[in-house]
This record gives structure tokens, C-alpha cells and sequence, in this order.
């Protein structure tokens, strides 16, 4: 076998060749096309990052502005004066604690993957997927090694493979799920009740983290690991299961009697935004039930998902007719859809067209003449 300066030199005779060094592949009668590691030393300013793929959905990649537009990752990886510090908690490890006050909005870090894997490698066999793996990590620029090996690995299995597996995180390009791998990202511990959001953005293929309330000078930094909109048990049970650990956050260590408020509230918001999302002629859904939904999402300390209730007050209010307040909810579903999906999502940019025009959206006046019921205060649509 070449050695890996070997290959690297090979690779960079061929004009226009993307890849940093000869891709190494394997198939077999699962597998409708090879699969072989890619390596790119030069992405992300000298960062670096090998995928695992097949060479169609490789090259689709490239075609992202991560790759072919300059200056697209300029705000990516800046990681020289970060607002925060590395601390080690007892009892569950390493985390991020703030060294600054941080606001709603403001920026944490954005990286880019040192490492992206299509499930499809799991179609080979276990030698041939834990040799692409090792030679991805092996071809990265050492700086990037050193990123990849100081991660924690949970199962204590093969070590490239166990610190993927403990740290990979679920993402999606050109429709395709994949797995990325995110050193920066993965020091961040979990909490059910998080004070930062992050999402994947495709087109700089990167990882994004912002505050979502205010965060105070020696403050963790924390996000969620799971679907954390459920009942205690079933939150514990996801994390012991996939993570490890028993949860001992503030809202999963809670007195019972606290601890069954929150189950009560966690079940009476799931019945609420059912409601909110019936739009038949039938619906009951009111203004009143989207300010009882924001109500419980607050009390729930639920901040990371306050966008998406404030899509269900703004469209309530928009079926009404009530501009003001449809703009209103709109404004706020924009700012903090943003940090939880990502700026081109489909909801931010709904609530965007809402904001400017609420009466030329899908929604404006489609309840108004359906009945009000008893304890409804609200006019919204009604004229006197």
C-alpha cells in the first residue's frame, strides 16, 4: 500500500483533481456504487475534512458554496477569542461556560465538519467501513487530528469509530442524511431546558450555535441532545439509552410533585398547538389558545422553541384578521426560527412574508365567521 505522502503527491499531478489524495473505495453486492473516503486538506482555510460516500454525492458536495464560492465561510471556524471558556463539571465531564454576557442572537461559534459519513458505508463490511474511517481521520491536516482525537468516546469500541458515533450529529445534504462529525459543537453538554440553539446550514455546510436567552458570565452553555418538547421519563430514557447518562438537569431532577406540573404542562401544550393546527371549518382554535401556548412554553423554559409557537400566535391572529398582532408574532417567530432552523428555512421565510404582507398569506381571515366560543374575549376580525 502507498504511503499517505505517497498517494498525496500522486494526487496533486492531475489538473483540476478536487480531492487532496487518491480516494480509497469498497463495494460489494449491497452497495449500487463504491464507497470511498474523500479528503480535502485545503477546506475551510487549511481546516480540513474527509466524507464517506460514494463518489456521485461526493462530487454533488463540491458543487456547495463551501466549496466553489470564496468567502462563503468568512463568519465559519473563527475560534481565536471565543466567548467562552472550557470547564470541567463533576459528575458529567467537560463543558463550555460563558466568559462574557451573551443575548438572544448573538453568536456562540460556527464550525465546519471535520468529518461527514453517509450511512450507506454501513453496507460493507465492518473491516472495509473501520479502514475508511481510519484513513479519513489519518488524512486530515494534524491540527484536525488532534481536534478529532481529544473527543470523548462514549462505548469504548474501535476508537475512530466510538468517537464518531458518541459525537456525530444528524444532518442532511442535497436530501441525503448523513452524519458530521463537529469537535466545538460536541464540548457542549446537555440540558432539557437549554440556554443556546444550533442548526445545520447546507450551503456552508456548517454548524451554527447561538444563545437563545441571555446567558451570564460563568454560565454553562448548553443545548439539547434530544426532542426535549416530552415527558421526563421518556427524556431520560432517550438520553440513557443513546448517551449514557441519567439526566440531571434542572427539569429531570425536580421534586415529583414539580416534576408532574411539568409532565401536566408538557401534555396540555401538545393538546393546545393540536388545536392551533386544525383548520377546518370545525376548528376551535382561538388567539386566546396561542397565548396559552406561549404561556406554557415559557413556563416550560421551552426558549429554543418559542419560534415555532410564535408561527402558531401569528398565523391564530392572521386568521382573524388582526394585523398588528400577526406581525408582531411573526417579527418574533423570524428572529427565533433563525437561531433553532437556520436562516433559509421554510418557516422563517413564511414568517417573513407575514411580517411585510399578513394579508396575502394563506392564512389572513380564514377563521373569521367561524363561531367564537364561551370565554373568548378577543374581536380580532370583527367589526362594531
Amino acid at each position: 500500500m502507498k504511503s499517505v505522502v505517497g498517494l498525496s503527491l500522486l494526487a496533486e499531478k492531475v489538473a483540476n483533481f478536487p480531492w487532496t489524495f487518491w480516494p480509497e473505495c469498497y463495494s460489494n453486492e449491497n452497495t449500487t456504487e463504491p464507497v470511498c473516503v474523500f479528503t480535502d486538506q485545503k477546506f475551510a482555510s487549511g481546516r480540513g475534512i474527509y466524507i464517506v460516500s460514494t463518489a456521485s454525492l461526493a462530487y454533488q458536495m463540491l458543487k456547495k458554496p463551501a466549496f466553489s464560492r470564496p468567502g462563503a465561510l468568512d463568519r465559519i471556524n473563527q475560534h481565536a477569542n471565543p466567548p467562552y471558556v472550557q470547564h470541567e463539571f463533576p459528575g458529567k465531564g467537560r463543558g463550555l461556560v460563558a466568559n462574557k454576557t451573551l443575548h438572544r442572537g448573538d453568536q456562540i461559534f460556527a464550525s465546519t465538519p471535520l468529518v461527514i459519513t453517509n450511512p450507506i458505508s454501513y453496507h460493507l463490511v465492518e473491516e472495509e467501513r473501520l479502514r475508511l474511517a481510519h484513513r479519513g481521520v489519518e488524512t486530515l491536516p494534524p491540527a484536525s487530528q488532534s481536534l478529532f482525537w481529544a473527543l470523548l468516546d462514549h462505548f469504548k469500541g474501535d476508537p475512530v469509530d466510538d468517537r464518531i458515533n458518541t459525537n456525530a450529529f444528524e444532518i442532511e445534504v442535497d436530501g441525503v442524511g448523513q452524519y458530521a462529525v463537529l469537535p466545538e459543537i460536541a464540548m457542549l453538554n446537555h440540558d432539557c431546558r437549554p440556554n443556546a440553539a444550533y442548526f445545520w446550514d447546507e450551503e456552508t455546510l456548517s454548524h451554527y450555535v447561538h444563545a437563545t436567552q441571555t446567558i451570564y458570565p460563568g454560565e454553562e452553555i448548553t443545548i439539547t441532545y434530544i426532542n426535549n418538547e416530552r415527558k421526563r421519563s421518556l427524556r431520560m430514557a432517550n438520553l440513557k439509552r443513546n448517551w449514557g447518562f441519567d439526566c440531571s438537569c434542572s427539569a429531570c431532577s425536580a421534586h415529583p410533585v414539580f416534576a408532574a406540573e411539568s409532565d401536566a404542562r408538557i401534555q396540555q401544550l401538545d393538546d393546545v398547538a393540536k388545536e392551533l393546527n386544525d383548520w377546518t371549518a370545525e376548528s376551535r382554535a382561538t388567539p386566546e389558545m396561542a397565548e396559552l401556548l406561549i404561556s406554557l412554553y415559557e413556563q416550560e423554559r421551552l426558549f429554543a422553541s418559542m419560534g415555532y409557537v410564535y408561527k402558531h400566535a401569528a398565523e391564530a391572529y392572521s386568521s382573524f384578521g388582526d394585523r398588528h398582532n400577526a406581525v408582531k408574532y411573526a417579527r418574533l417567530s423570524v428572529e427565533v426560527n433563525s437561531l433553532d432552523k437556520g436562516f433559509r428555512d421554510v418557516d422563517v421565510l413564511a414568517m417573513k412574508k407575514m411580517a411585510q404582507e399578513p394579508e396575502q398569506t394563506w392564512s389572513w381571515k380564514k377563521r373569521v365567521g367561524h363561531q367564537r366560543f364561551e370565554g373568548s374575549t378577543c374581536a380580532c376580525g370583527h367589526t362594531h
